[in-house]
């Protein structure tokens, strides 16, 4: 809330920092850093009382307050040492970006003509929370139907849904930031999932222990990272129907039901969800791409569909950690159906600590694909100062700048050729100049599943991403030699893509055709 020039001024006034460069995010640094040591400061236990807060409101707005409060904190810190501060992040927002699609990518004939459906592949998704309940993702025994899930509230059903782990991320912020003595005196503003773990003395325990074996494992090791096996236990949603959370925003679920839906006519009794125009209820099938993939369900957006770039970042060094820890590749795969704006001020394209993360991931074997975002169309003002519609350039949000990543943006249902690259649809190129996106697949009006056992249309490069995550995974279960091998993957796809005839920054190589891809090899 301070000002800019009024901080720089306070900075200026130290000793040795007349030759300084202020730049913007060095001086949002000191704003953020000399509130926090200046609250310790005035609050050195765990939480301030009502007077310190209200001293610390009045005082926080000095920049003069700011600039002490820093210096004080790094008054004894070496020039160099053990634990060097090499960068400072801002945690910035992510965004969401969502049958007769399947056709149009040629899912149904690869199925046919190569008889696979995505067994054995088991494929992450980073999203608003899938619903494991659904009857869409239910497990089927040959001759025996659909599983049905048990009635009793503390039997666990992941035996009986291919949704086989859930994990909540929307609190880990706040959940890694505790330490030991904050246990029991937890801060106010908590988040509600935190605060209802922490509300079982049972949980509380175990969260106490972890907060110690994370604080002992820091201080051994200078370079120490997260010990996500610690943390895990706390971050699981139970299977069970006492224990388990259906996700309140459709966005998750619906990206999960395009890749690896199975819904078949007579699954429900009741079947009231909205059908094909020119077809009558209970008469459609349901089908994803992979209609026998196993998902991992990490929840990275809240119910409103809002997350953060630490949230996502934590999500996917969970997955490389549980690679390791499996020793084998436990996760082939994951879907990132969210948009980070890119920060061209801040950041190199390409270099934001989200697409740094996904180039870590993919280097350890793990196929990415991620939304182009929904940033095409735009509002420009004239000379006249009329407004105008038009077309951005350089849309691709992150993770999509990454370069290893595969990029998708989104086209028409069923009639890519007719319409082209959808109107909202991110377009390249990138900030350096390099081709995004990658390739396009149907992201217009596509119905999927969403929770409670009933299904949604829904517009976006949300939906368009796990089309192609679904061809992934299905080249993966056809020749499992491209297994940990995601540079091969791409290169596949995009080699046998369609050309829709459209510039190159629109369409990437075009449409995604998994039929071609899979006879190429």
């Amino acid at each position: 809330r301070t000002s800019q020039r009024a901080l720089g001024e306070a900075l200026g006034a130290l000793p040795g920092a007349a030759e300084l460069y202020l730049r913007d995010d060095l001086l949002w640094l000191v704003r953020v850093a000399g509130a926090i040591a200046h609250l310790h400061a005035l609050a050195p236990c765990w939480p301030p009382t009502d007077e310190q807060w209200q001293r610390f409101r009045a005082e926080r707005e000095s920049p003069q307050v700011l600039v002490a409060a820093l210096a004080t904190l790094l008054r004894d810190v070496p020039p160099a040492g053990a634990q060097p501060l090499w960068a400072v992040h801002g945690n910035r927002r992510a965004e969401m970006a969502m049958r007769r699609s399947m056709p149009t990518i040629k899912a149904d004939a690869a199925r046919r003509v190569f008889d696979v459906t995505g067994k054995g592949i088991r494929w992450a998704v980073l999203d608003s929370g899938i619903d494991a309940t659904h009857v869409a993702f239910r497990r089927r025994e040959p001759g025996r139907g659909m599983a049905q899930l048990s009635p009793e509230p503390d039997e666990d059903f992941t035996a009986h849904t291919r949704v086989t782990h859930s994990y909540d991320f929307t609190c880990a912020r706040e959940l890694l930031a505790l330490s030991p003595r904050q246990i029991d005196r937890y801060p106010a503003g908590i988040a509600p999932i935190l605060l209802e773990q922490l509300a079982d003395p049972q949980r509380r325990s175990e969260v106490r222990a972890a907060a110690e074996r994370t604080s002992r494992h820091h201080g051994a090791r200078a370079a120490a990272t997260t010990d996500w096996q610690v943390w895990e236990p706390l971050l699981r949603i139970p299977h069970t129907k006492a224990g388990y959370r259906v996700p309140r925003n459709p966005h998750g679920t619906h990206v999960a039901g395009i890749l690896a839906a199975d819904w078949r006519v007579g699954d429900l009794s009741d079947d009231v969800v909205a059908p094909e125009l020119e077809l009558p209820a209970r008469q459609v099938a349901r089908t994803g791409v992979c209609p026998e993939l196993e998902l991992w369900d990490l929840r990275v957006l809240d119910d409103r569909g809002e997350t953060s770039e630490l949230v996502v970042l934590a999500a996917m060094q969970f997955v490389r950690a549980t690679n390791v820890r499996h020793e084998h590749q436990e996760l082939h795969g994951t879907n990132l159906s969210f948009s980070l704006r890119y920060q061209m001020e801040s950041y190199a394209c390409g270099a934001t600590p989200a697409c740094v993360e996904c180039e870590r991931l993919v280097a350890s074997g793990v196929v990415v694909v991620a939304a182009a975002g929904n940033l095409g169309r735009t509002t420009y003002q004239n000379e006249s100062g009329q407004l105008e519609d038009g077309y951005r350039v350089v849309g691709i949000t992150d993770p999509g700048n990454a370069p290893s990543v595969i990029t998708v943006g989104a086209t028409h249902r069923f009639e890519p050729h007719a319409y082209g690259v959808s109107y909202f649809s991110s377009r390249g190129p990138t900030g350096d100049g390099r081709v995004k996106p990658d390739l396009v697949a149907p992201g217009e009006k596509v119905t999927s599943t969403v929770p409670g056992d009933r299904e949604l249309s829904m517009d976006g490069t949300s939906a368009a991403a796990p089309h192609v995550s679904g061809a992934a995974a299905l080249l993966l279960c056809r020749y499992p030699e491209l297994r940990g091998r995601p540079a091969e993957v791409k290169r596949i796809l995009c080699s046998t893509a369609t050309d829709l005839g459209r510039d190159r920054y629109s369409q990437g190589a075009g449409l995604v055709d998994i039929l071609r891809a899979m006879e190429s090899v």
